[in-house]
């Protein structure tokens, strides 16, 4: 009798098979659901995460979009207004003419000679142009021929010199790289000197 109630006791306190198989299936299962619930909280994070970036990117873009479309183009309009502005000339024609006509009478002396040489090619082969824009000097040399334009914003400053009783000057013009160049033979160059002055400093 003993040993009968020693094997119920023992087969009491041990689990059967079939519950343990259970509780094994069921401790499976609760993980799998768990796992399974944290990944779609992971994923829910995630995307909201995405939808708040996109949507700060986003206004920042239409934040942004009009402060640009405001910054006003002053450089381009004050560029086009003065590509409107037509051209006139203030002066065109070769050298002086006084220059010549002394250069001629001269010419006989051995020692006014070469000088009066170089004024006859001057009134022969070199014309200036003075415009509200720009001065051009155009060489029709058949030895050396040039065009030289310069705007009046590349000029920093203008000189003259009266030339024979102040018929005619000499020009010096000086530009803002520092190089220079010289009109040697001028009409009208005190006129020409005011108004090169008026329209670099209106430019």
């Amino acid at each position: 009798m003993l040993s009968s109630l020693q094997a119920t006791s023992a087969s009491t306190s041990r689990p059967s098979t079939g519950f343990r198989k259970h509780s094994a299936y069921l401790c499976t299962k609760l993980c799998r659901t768990r796992c399974s619930v944290s990944q779609t909280t992971l994923s829910g994070n995630r995307s909201q995460r995405t939808v708040a970036t996109k949507a700060s990117t986003e206004d920042g873009t239409a934040a942004s979009a009009p402060a640009a479309a405001d910054v006003p183009a002053a450089s381009t309009s004050s560029d086009a207004a003065a590509e409107v502005t037509p051209e006139v000339v203030f002066y065109e024609g070769p050298g002086s003419n006084a220059e010549l006509v002394l250069s001629l009478v001269l010419l006989p002396t051995l020692i006014y000679a070469p000088l009066s040489i170089a004024s006859i090619g001057r009134r022969l082969w070199i014309s200036f142009k003075f415009t509200n824009k720009r001065l051009v000097i155009v060489n029709t040399s058949p030895l050396f021929k040039r065009t030289i334009e310069i705007a009046y914003k590349n000029i920093k400053e203008i000189r003259t010199g009266p030339r024979g009783f102040g018929l005619w000057g000499d020009m010096v013009v000086f530009l803002r790289d520092g190089s220079r160049i010289e009109l040697t033979g001028l009409e009208k160059f005190k006129e020409i000197e005011e108004h090169i002055n008026r329209c670099i400093y209106t430019l």
